[in-house]
């Protein structure tokens, strides 16, 4: 029976048909099917991979016109309105970063309330001032060509709150100052050829913290200050280069100090603010000319606020514009007003940002102003332009250093220099901007 069962298996398996067999030609298709399906999916990959790279392009540039138009924005403008009793005050902010500051050589000595006087050969002099040593004699010159400084021959004398103006002959006349709180009368030229200070004759008045114009006749014109046992004075003086003789001139309206003296583009000279003491108004709001011609004082209209520890610059259409400053209270302004020289009105423009006082002004070549540093609350390291087409100022780039009692010198390259003034950083450092 078994041997039955293997026999019909047998025949059943030999009966089925053979299973087909694959050639070679359809092994050889399918693998071409198989090679165009994958450079497809590879091509596929490839455009894929690439429209995410062009998309990625699209959206940095995208992304980069964005920030241009938001740093274009940025130029914004908020308007605060303040009304005075004759006049509204309208300030207009605008933000530029166009331009900064650069670190300048390291100075020999650190100082303040001291003088920089940029030469006919383009170096800048620096005069005496004050550090932790006290009121000092050693004098500097600062090469820009080089942004180099060189100790030079000391003053005879150590002062600060001194003046110093280079005459049309190339000397630098240096007045009075005070030395351990007493004012000097005494007066000094320095010739940078000769890199010598030779004592000229003394002024009629001690003073300290006064004033020095030169004016178009080439003579300098000495006003106010304060000297021991008397903290105003209303006396004025002329020097003539020529014969070295001081001559008094006719006495101000009012006793003042830390005021501020302007040669106007008509020859005259302005005079605003300060501390002192008159009988035709509070000294720190009054404003008077000196005309050389006539050798007289004119008393002109009130600036609209009190100020001291202000700023004063003479503008190309022959305005002049006052910033900042404080009052007796100590409070500090951030308004500014414009005075006319062809009415001799004052007339307020827009407030700076910040409220400052022993801040500098410098007037630049393109005409507007920069204005830095000084003190508010504390010592301020903020810096803005005031453009006088517009009456509005723009925050610009802030210096390294906070810095008040400093000097700002425009040079020859049409660069700014500061020097000097309190630190809020120990390092001995210039700027330039």
């Amino acid at each position: 029976m078994f041997s039955n069962q293997v026999s019909a298996i047998y025949h059943s398996q030999s009966d089925q048909p053979n299973p087909p067999q694959t050639t070679n030609s359809q092994s050889e298709t399918r693998c071409e099917y198989c090679r165009r399906k994958w450079k497809k999916i590879l091509l596929t990959s490839l455009t894929t991979a690439l429209m995410m790279t062009i998309c990625v392009i699209v959206a940095i540039i995208m992304a980069k016109k964005h920030s241009d138009r938001l740093v274009t924005v940025a130029r914004r403008r908020t308007t605060t309105t303040s009304v005075t009793t004759t006049t509204a005050t309208t300030t207009i902010t605008t933000t530029m970063f166009t331009k900064g500051w650069t670190t300048a050589a390291k100075l020999n000595i650190n100082r303040y309330r001291h003088t920089a006087t940029v030469l006919q050969n383009g170096k800048v002099l620096i005069t005496g001032g004050y550090n932790y040593k006290g009121a000092l004699r050693e004098c500097e010159l600062y090469d820009p060509s080089r942004d180099q400084w060189t100790l030079i021959a000391n003053m005879s004398v150590a002062r600060q709150d001194h003046t110093a103006s280079l005459l049309t002959n190339g000397l630098v006349l240096v007045t009075g100052g005070n030395n351990s709180d007493i004012a000097l009368s005494n007066a000094l030229l320095y010739d940078v050829s000769a890199n010598t200070w030779t004592n000229t004759r003394n002024m009629i008045h001690q003073r300290s913290q006064h004033t020095a114009t030169v004016l178009e006749n080439g003579k300098v014109l000495v006003v106010g200050g304060w000297k021991k046992g008397k903290p105003s004075l209303e006396t004025t003086e002329l020097y003539d280069p020529q014969t070295g003789v001081w001559t008094v001139t006719q006495n101000m309206n009012c006793r003042r100090f830390y005021h501020r003296a302007s040669l106007l583009t008509n020859g005259k000279v302005l005079i605003t603010g300060g501390l002192g003491l008159c009988s035709i108004g509070v000294s720190s709001k009054t404003s008077e000319l000196y005309n050389p011609i006539r050798n007289a004082w004119i008393r002109t209209n009130d600036m609209n606020v009190d100020r001291q520890g202000h700023t004063v610059t003479v503008l190309n259409d022959g305005k002049v514009l006052v910033t900042g400053g404080r009052n007796s209270e100590d409070i500090v302004r951030k308004s500014a007003e414009l005075f006319d020289v062809s009415t001799n009105q004052w007339t307020i423009t827009g407030n700076m940002n910040t409220p400052r006082y022993d801040h500098s002004a410098v007037l630049l070549p393109n005409g507007t102003v920069l204005v830095t540093g000084g003190s508010s609350d504390s010592l301020l390291s903020s810096a803005e332009l005031y453009d006088p087409s517009t009456g509005v100022w723009a925050i610009t780039r802030n210096m390294r250093s906070a810095r008040s009692h400093h000097t700002t010198s425009l040079l020859s390259d049409g660069k700014i220099f500061i020097f000097g003034g309190t630190y809020s950083d120990p390092e001995k450092f210039s700027e330039i901007y």
